[in-house]
C-alpha cells in the first residue's frame, strides 16, 4: 500500500514539474522579452506599470494547462493579451502566448474547431490592437499596418501549422493502426490454414480406416482391429497437434490485443490529445510463428497413407535436416495436403512424393498414377491455401493432371530465404 501511495505521488509531482516548468520558462520569456522591447515602443506605447507585468504572468502561468484544456488555455491567453493590447501595452513577445494557444488548438482539437477559433482569434486581436491606435498607443501608418498584419500572421499560421501536425500525426497512427490489423489477420489466417491441414488430414484418413473396419467388421474382426487401432492413433496425434495449434492461436490472440491496444481514435474533440503513434507491431515468443511440425514426421505420415491401401514411394535427396523453419513446415503440408487429396479423390492409387535439395531451393514434387481410372477433380480450399503459403515464402507451386494420368503438385521453395508476412490483399487469389 505504501509502495503504490508513493509511486503515485511521484508520478503526480513529475507531471506537476512538467507541466509547470514550460510555464514558468515561457513567463520569464515574456517578461524579458517585453521589458527589452519597451525601450523602443514607449512611447506612443504605454509603459510597462504593476497590471501590465500581472497579465503577462497570467498570460505565462496559463501555459500550464495546454496539455488537459486547449480551448481554455485558448479563452484564458485571448482574454489576456486582448485586454494587454487594448490597454495600450507594448507590442511583442506578448503575443507569443497567444501563438502557443492556436497552435495547441490546432494540434490537439479537431480541424473543424481549430479552423473555427483561429479566424475568431484574429478578429479578437486584430480589433484590440484598432483600439490601442484610437487611444494613441500605437503609430498610424504603415506601423499600424505591421502591427495588424503581425497579430494575424501570429495566429493564422500556428494554428495552420499544429492542425497540419495533427493531419500528418493521425495519417501516421492510422497507417500503423492498419498495419497492425493487417498482421493480426495475418495471423489467423496462418493459424486457420494449420487447423485445416491437421483436421482435414486426419478425417480423411480416419474415414478410409472407419471404412476398413465396418466392411471387415464381421468377416476379419483381426483386420477391423488393426483399423480401429489406426483410427485411434491418427486421431491421437491430430488432436495433439490441433492442441499446439489453439495454444499458438490463443497466444497469437493475447498479442493481437496488446497491438490493437495502440490504435488511437482519430476524431479529435474537446477531451482528444495529439494522437499518439500506435505501437509498432513487434512479435513476442508467444505470438504463432512457430512451426507446429516439419519433414521430421513425414515418415509417420507416409506410413498413415499405406495403411490406407495407398502405395507411396519417396525419395529423397540432399541435405534435408537443415532447412529453415519455415520451409520445413510449408514442404510437410505441401506433402501432407497432397497425400490427402489422393486418398479423397484418387482412389486406389501409386504416389511418389520426390523432396529434392540442391543449391538455394528446395523442390517438392507428389505425383500420384491411378491404378483403377482417373479419380475426381480436386477441389477445395486446400491447393489456395498451399499456394499462400508458397507465396510468402517467395516460392511457385503448380498443381494439375499428368498427360498419361493422375495428378501432379510441385512446388519449388527458396531455402535461404526467410518468410516474409503474407499480404492479404495479394495473397487471395
Amino acid at each position: 500500500m505504501d509502495v503504490t501511495w508513493r509511486s503515485r505521488v511521484r508520478r503526480a509531482a513529475l507531471v506537476a514539474v512538467a507541466d509547470a516548468l514550460p510555464a514558468l520558462v515561457f513567463g520569464v520569456i515574456l517578461l524579458v522579452g517585453t521589458s527589452n522591447i519597451a525601450r523602443e515602443q514607449v512611447p506612443p506605447a504605454h509603459p510597462l506599470d504593476t497590471t501590465a507585468y500581472a497579465l503577462l504572468v497570467l498570460a505565462g502561468g496559463a501555459i500550464a494547462v495546454r496539455r488537459y484544456a486547449p480551448l481554455l488555455l485558448l479563452a484564458a491567453e485571448m482574454s489576456i493579451i486582448s485586454t494587454y493590447t487594448a490597454l495600450g501595452y507594448p507590442h511583442g513577445p506578448a503575443n507569443l502566448a497567444v501563438a502557443v494557444a492556436v497552435f495547441t488548438v490546432g494540434l490537439r482539437l479537431a480541424p473543424r474547431t481549430a479552423s473555427r477559433a483561429g479566424p475568431a482569434c484574429a478578429v479578437i486581436l486584430t480589433s484590440a490592437a484598432a483600439v490601442s491606435y484610437a487611444r494613441g498607443y500605437v503609430d498610424g501608418g504603415w506601423r499600424l499596418v505591421s502591427v495588424l498584419l503581425g497579430d494575424l500572421l501570429l495566429i493564422l499560421v500556428p494554428v495552420l501549422l499544429g492542425a497540419l501536425l495533427r493531419l500528418s500525426r493521425v495519417a501516421s497512427a492510422r497507417a500503423e493502426e492498419e498495419e497492425t490489423r493487417r498482421r493480426i489477420e495475418q495471423m489467423r489466417l496462418r493459424m486457420a490454414r494449420e487447423v485445416h491441414d491437421v483436421v482435414g488430414h486426419g478425417l480423411s484418413v480416419i474415414s478410409l480406416h472407419a471404412a476398413v473396419a465396418l466392411h471387415v467388421l464381421d468377416r476379419r474382426p483381426e483386420q477391423a482391429q488393426v483399423a480401429l487401432e489406426a483410427i485411434r492413433r491418427t486421431s491421437v496425434d491430430a488432436l495433439n497437434e490441433l492442441r499446439a495449434t489453439l495454444a499458438l492461436t490463443r497466444a497469437g490472440s493475447e498479442h493481437a490485443d496488446t497491438l490493437a491496444a495502440g490504435a488511437v481514435p482519430v476524431a479529435g474533440d474537446a477531451r482528444d490529445s495529439s494522437p499518439p503513434a500506435a505501437a509498432a507491431p513487434q512479435e513476442r515468443p508467444g505470438a504463432p510463428r512457430m512451426p507446429l511440425t516439419g519433414l521430421s514426421r513425414l515418415p509417420g505420415l507416409i506410413a498413415e497413407v499405406r495403411l490406407c491401401g495407398t502405395a507411396v514411394d519417396l525419395v529423397t535427396d540432399g541435405e534435408l535436416t537443415e532447412l529453415p523453419a519455415e520451409v520445413d513446415l510449408a514442404a510437410y503440408r505441401i506433402v501432407q495436403e497432397a497425400l490427402t487429396n489422393v486418398l479423397r479423390h484418387a482412389g486406389p492409387a501409386e504416389v511418389r512424393v520426390a523432396l529434392t535439395a540442391a543449391g538455394d531451393h528446395l523442390r517438392v514434387e507428389i505425383v500420384d498414377s491411378p491404378v483403377a481410372g482417373p479419380g475426381t477433380p480436386v477441389t477445395g480450399h486446400g491447393l489456395r491455401g498451399l499456394r499462400e503459403r508458397v507465396a510468402e515464402l517467395g516460392g511457385t507451386l503448380t498443381a494439375g493432371p499428368c498427360p498419361q494420368g493422375g495428378w501432379r503438385v510441385r512446388s519449388d521453395l527458396p531455402i535461404g530465404a526467410t518468410a516474409a508476412l503474407p499480404d492479404p490483399a495479394g495473397a487471395a487469389r
